[in-house]
């Protein structure tokens, strides 16, 4: 027999679960997004990998994919649509001819320069909106809501 919360429904919570649940489902969106309007154009799942090779010259796929939070195969499948867009040029490595290694063209690094003022700006201009008090919350809030997110992607056994 199942157990059944014994206590009662509470509209502000069910209010959270279903706003909690649109924002998962918008961050997966936004993790699949595809659709470009310009050639250099970034999705955030691009962007967010190409963030570790922002400061570097070369890096290797896994160092890639592991600062990214994704797999290496994931990686991989970005970074083919990245260097077909000549965003990044891919290499063996000269220290072992097994791993590849991945650099930014100069496309790439206006590319990301332009994505990371564009979403530094739609930040900045979201936060200014919001009243004072909400601005208070918000980082800490954010925080909170990240480890939750990361405390359901590990599952209930982690």
């Amino acid at each position: 027999m199942a157990l059944e919360m014994s206590t009662p429904p509470d509209s502000r919570v069910d209010g959270f679960l279903l706003a909690f649940d649109g924002f998962a489902q918008a961050v997966r969106r936004a993790r699949g997004a595809t659709a470009q309007v310009r050639q250099d154009a970034l999705t955030l799942s691009q962007h967010s990998l190409l963030q570790a090779l922002s400061a570097r010259e070369a890096a290797r796929v896994q160092e890639l994919a592991a600062e990214a939070g994704i797999t290496p195969s994931t990686a991989t499948r970005i970074l083919d649509v990245l260097e077909r867009r000549a965003i990044v040029r891919r290499a063996r490595s000269l220290e072992d001819r097994r791993g590849v290694t991945v650099t930014l063209t100069a496309l790439g690094r206006e590319a990301l320069r332009r994505q990371d003022a564009w979403l530094r700006g739609r930040q900045r201009a979201f936060y200014a909106a919001l009243p004072s008090g909400e601005r208070e919350l918000a980082p800490d809030l954010l925080i909170r809501l990240a480890a939750l997110i990361d405390e359901l992607a590990a599952g209930p056994d982690a």
